[in-house]
């Protein structure tokens, strides 16, 4: 098998593991967190309205690894990914770094000054922050759909606003708009995971992690 080959076996397999909707799914949990949390902050407070999620997130990752070692593993293979990706991911995870402690300073700017009735610094910012990390993704990842996820993410804290405002909302409307946004990812998640369960090859042992191609990117 030439080089060409091997790469483009690898970026397959990379790209069918991140296509199979588990990362959405779990992508949409954490928007959904921001659509409920406000909701529950009235009777929990800021902190415990935050904590209630924790056994959810939990939960939600050993869902995830045991669904990637008992459904995704058997029909992909275990892959070692070449140096140039691995950089690229090692990259994306301090970009997400950075903008998760922008998002932070965000949160903690918004919540002890005083907003005057037209002020749009913290929407507008908040959009900002998500349009420029998903952005990131995509083009570290390699999947445009992140960058879509992105676009309507990034227009979820002005038009929240803009509902409160007008009364049409609470809570700046985000159980409305992140709450929308959530159930769009969610939808887009389960769909391109149902197209990922065709059954695999007859007499295959789906207790086994599949074919090793551990090595097969040298890009």
């Amino acid at each position: 098998m030439t080089d060409r080959e091997l790469k483009r076996l690898e970026r397959s397999t990379y790209r069918a593991a991140a296509d199979s909707g588990l990362w959405d799914m779990f992508l949409a949990g954490v928007f959904a967190m921001l659509a409920v949390g406000p909701l529950l902050s009235v009777h929990l407070g800021d902190y415990w309205s935050t904590a209630v999620f924790i056994p959810f997130w939990a939960g939600a990752l050993w869902a995830i690894h045991y669904v990637q070692t008992r459904v995704i593993r058997p029909r992909l293979g275990v892959v070692e990914f070449s140096a140039p990706r691995k950089r690229r991911l090692v990259t994306l995870g301090v970009v997400m770094l950075v903008a998760n402690v922008l998002a932070l300073i965000l949160g903690i700017f918004a919540a002890t000054r005083t907003p005057t009735v037209q002020d749009d610094i913290v929407p507008i910012s908040f959009s900002l922050v998500l349009l420029g990390a998903f952005s990131t993704a995509a083009f570290f990842l390699g999947i445009p759909r992140v960058f879509a996820y992105g676009v309507l993410l990034a227009t979820a804290p002005p038009v929240g606003e803009f509902l409160f405002r007008r009364g049409y909302a609470s809570h700046h409307g985000f159980p409305v708009v992140f709450g929308l946004s959530a159930a769009i990812i969610l939808v887009t998640g389960i769909v391109r995971f149902l197209r990922f369960l065709p059954p695999p090859p007859a007499g295959a042992d789906l207790r086994s992690p599949g074919p090793d191609h551990r090595g097969a990117d040298h890009e």
